[in-house]
């Protein structure tokens, strides 16, 4: 498992996020979920999703009060279910934050804090993703962590 914390700034919004999530890495998220006042019904859902380590799933529960979430993609089939396991992901916490911020969803607000996610994350995910031999160690198996604040 991977896992990286990223702050915006703009928004004063923390997000935990966690790639590569195998079914004994559940009880890290389920405390994460705990500590952000998670109600019980998406507990449960989300715990049934990870335990049953199906490939190609994801979660993502917000928080608006506290201005915090978690993102979690399990492990992926192929690099390209990663990168569509990571965009239907990072997509709702992006509604999350402009429902809380009332942004305009065809709006450029909304267009720019896409664009800063992807940029604050291009260094967590570029393993997943990446063609060349030299990244076929960093794919993400085993237990890394990168914690960036921006």
């Amino acid at each position: 498992m991977v896992s990286d914390k990223i702050y915006i700034p703009k928004y004063g919004w923390r997000v935990h996020f966690f790639y590569a999530v195998t079914c004994y890495h559940i009880d890290e998220i389920m405390n994460c979920l705990d500590k952000l006042e998670c109600p019980d019904d998406f507990k449960k859902r989300a715990y049934e999703n990870m335990s049953s380590c199906k490939l190609d799933s994801g979660i993502t529960y917000s928080n608006s009060k506290l201005k915090e979430s978690v993102v979690v993609i399990g492990l992926t089939s192929s690099k390209k279910e990663f990168f569509n396991s990571f965009c239907h992901e990072k997509r709702h916490l992006e509604d999350h934050i402009a429902q809380t911020f009332g942004m305009q969803i065809s709006g450029e607000e909304i267009a720019y804090l896409s664009g800063n996610l992807s940029g604050y994350l291009f260094e967590s995910i570029s393993p997943f993703l990446c063609q060349c031999e030299c990244c076929k160690n960093k794919s993400g198996h085993g237990n890394k962590s990168r914690h960036t604040h921006k």
